[in-house]
């Protein structure tokens, strides 16, 4: 999963900052349900 966009407006870096916690948050949730589901652990073993 990746979300990555950018807004220009005038509320500017303010925004971008907002932004950018819901995408951080988004991805922190998604690494600790991949790591209780076990896709980690296969990704993690060396080919």
């Amino acid at each position: 999963v990746v979300d990555a966009w950018a807004r220009v407006s005038l509320v500017g870096i303010e925004l971008l900052a907002i932004e950018a916690r819901i995408v951080i948050a988004s991805v922190e949730t998604y690494l600790k349900y991949a790591e209780a589901v076990g896709l980690t652990q296969s990704a993690a073993v060396p080919a």
